[in-house]
């Protein structure tokens, strides 16, 4: 069993069962994760543990930042809201209007909204890419806009794993002028204090943990089934092995898909914020959280999955408890982090060891905080 004092942080009376919970992860295959959960504007749960090596010698600490994976698509579309709560981006209005080269290979009707909900076609990089490659924000968005869309958009989805991010990072370019990193730090998390970060600098890269990759897992008690295999091929960079991801020019990088790297707390008050009415009004956000597709296969992924403009609504694959109007987006590997504006809930669970058992340790937390709510 684990001992106690590996756990560190708060948690409010009421919610202790969700630090039992979280210490569990570490009976299976746990090596380093943080947990932060605000219940209104109270941070109710705040907790980290376990070490952001492989070999376990370096602890993590409350300040330990970790590449989100996909996360960061979430936080990026909360920079989106806020461009559209400013006049600056309507999604009904098509990419090319904002992104001129989008609009080659007839793409040039393809709008905002669709584009947002992984339904314009660009789901991967023709022609293939390098690692390396992404780090080169011109080529990464000169190969999405110059690429004919593989089915007719807005007649199906399928996840841009990694394209989405040069078509919303673009998005943030052609309406600000800024980078989505730059964008991000100094319309969220500066004024909030968040500990999120597209691109970080060389101090802030000396505190991320160390990507962990599925093999290296402890066989975990609980496994959940493999996805389906009928799929559509992709020509995205491979990046196992995950020592590409904990690399200096991974970190250094913008790619606004997938390589945003924070903490727990950071991410959870972006959410926070987010229905609390610090970032936008409730009507952008009612409209940022439209739902664009529901029940529809997705071509890349073969899983069910409910979408709006660029969030994940809650639905099994990327389970936020108990409430049909929670949003937000998981993470490659068992990260996961969402707002439920109906329970004023602002979750964030991050981890460095990956692992395809889906949702199975974030869902034992959400199970167990939403319980400690209503006992």
């Amino acid at each position: 069993m684990i001992k106690e004092t590996f756990i560190e942080g708060t948690i409010q009376p009421g919610f202790e069962p969700v630090r039992e919970a979280f210490a569990s992860l570490w009976n299976e295959i746990e090596v380093g994760a943080g947990l932060s959960v605000f219940l209104g504007d109270e941070l109710v749960v705040d907790l980290w543990g376990g070490h952001t090596n492989r070999d376990r010698t370096i602890p993590w600490q409350r300040d330990t930042l970790v590449n989100t994976y996909s996360i960061t698509k979430g936080i990026v579309s909360l920079a989106l809201t806020c461009l559209n709560d400013e006049g600056k981006l309507d999604y009904d209005k098509p990419v090319a209007d904002y992104w001129r080269q989008f609009g080659a290979e007839r793409k040039f009707g393809i709008t905002v909204a669709q584009a947002l909900s992984h339904q314009a076609g660009v789901y991967t990089f023709h022609p293939a890419m390098e690692p390396e490659d992404l780090y080169n924000w011109q080529k990464a968005a000169f190969n999405v806009a110059s690429q004919a869309p593989a089915w007719e958009p807005g007649t199906a989805f399928g996840y841009h794993s990694i394209t989405w991010g040069y078509i919303a990072g673009e998005l943030v370019r052609q309406t600000t002028g800024k980078t989505t990193g730059d964008y991000l730090r100094s319309r969220i998390t500066n004024q909030l204090e968040a500990d999120f970060h597209i691109g970080l600098t060389g101090p802030e890269q000396e505190r991320c943990a160390e990507v962990i990759g599925p093999n290296h897992a402890r066989p975990p008690v609980t496994k959940t089934p493999a996805r389906g295999v009928n799929t559509l091929p992709k020509n995205d960079p491979a990046l196992p092995p995950y020592r590409v991801v904990s690399s200096a020019d991974w970190r250094n990088a913008e790619i606004p898909a997938t390589n945003g790297h924070g903490s727990s707390l950071g991410i959870a008050r972006c959410y926070q914020a987010a229905i609390a009415g610090k970032l936008f009004s409730w009507e952008s956000l009612q409209l940022a959280v439209k739902e664009e597709t529901n029940g529809e296969t997705d071509l890349c992924l073969d899983q069910l999955l409910r979408r709006s403009r660029g969030f994940i609504l809650n639905c099994e694959p990327c389970y936020y408890g108990p409430s049909k109007m929670a949003f937000g987006h998981a993470g490659t590997g068992g990260s996961t982090a969402f707002a439920d504006p109906d329970n004023n809930v602002a979750f964030a669970y991050v981890t460095n060891q990956l692992h395809h058992s889906g949702t199975v340790r974030y869902r034992k937390l959400i199970d167990t905080f939403y319980d400690c709510l209503t006992n």
